[in-house]
Formats: C-alpha cells, structure tokens, sequence
C-alpha cells in the first residue's frame, strides 16, 4: 500500500474517533457537531507531534550505521 492510502485511512479514522468523542460528550447534537473540526484538528496535530517525537528520538538514539 502506498503513503498516501495510510495517509488517507488514518484521517478517516481520525474522523470517526473524533465525531465519537464529539457525541459522547456532548448532550445535544448541534454543539457535537461544531466541535468535530477542533477536535480533529487538534487530533491530527497532536498524533503529529508524536509522530515527529518519535522520528526525532529513533534518528537520535536508534540510527542504524
């Protein structure tokens, strides 16, 4: 599979974990509703961050020579 179908996989279900959490926390649908692209957008930020953690940490301490 390619990059850009994990890419694209990843965001859907980035999607469905953030809609989830939008309706369990939310008592109405209208407010769940808007808040599903902060929370996506917050989510696809943070999973970003550590991913970029990771590749920082892997380069500093488990390079391959």
């Amino acid at each position: 599979m390619s990059l850009l179908a994990h890419v694209g996989f990843f965001l859907v279900l980035a999607l469905v974990i953030c809609a989830l959490g939008a309706f369990y926390s939310e008592s109405e649908d209208g407010p769940a509703l808007r808040s599903i692209p902060r929370r996506f957008r917050v989510f696809v930020a943070a999973c970003a961050a550590v991913a970029a953690v990771m590749l920082l940490l892997e380069t500093l301490f488990a390079s391959v020579r």
